[in-house]
């Protein structure tokens, strides 16, 4: 796959009916790539909606049900479903947010997923080298702080 990821799912936007954006974040709701109509609203990229969708997956295991692979949440004007991709070379999981109209259909979101999950899988590595280049970066101006106080 040579496109970008934005790219890649911009597809999903017209090949099912009803899905208005995509959003692929890190733990921390951080966007690392994202497809969306025009028209949607800034509400849906704000961390809040996935840290509810953590706080879910964090619950349910409490609760011995098992993790917490994907859910739908419906709303009067829009349905988002949300799904959490663990994988074993991870440090952390990704999570993909797809973004649809009351009527879009459900089934075509969980038919059009083992596609992105394709993505996700190469956003991963690049996702890892990111925060280990912003790790260092926050030693390095550690480093440089602490001798400007004792130099």
């Amino acid at each position: 796959m040579s496109e970008s990821p934005s790219t890649y799912l911009k597809r999903f936007l017209s090949d099912v009916d009803g899905i208005v954006g995509l959003y692929v974040s890190d733990k921390d709701g951080v966007l690392i790539a994202s497809a969306s109509a025009e028209d949607i609203t800034d509400q849906i990229t704000q961390p809040y909606i996935l840290k509810a969708f953590i706080s879910s997956i964090q619950q349910s295991n409490k609760l011995g049900m098992g993790g917490l692979e994907w859910m739908l949440t419906r709303y009067q004007d829009m349905m988002i479903c949300q799904f959490n991709y663990s994988d074993n070379r991870l440090p952390f999981p990704l999570f993909l947010t797809v973004v649809g109209t009351p009527d879009c259909d459900l089934g075509s979101i969980l038919a059009a997923e083992p596609f992105i999950r394709s993505l996700l899988a190469r956003l991963g590595p690049q996702v890892v080298l990111r925060m280990q280049n912003e790790m260092m970066m926050c030693r390095n101006s550690e480093e440089r702080s602490t001798l400007l106080l004792t130099g």
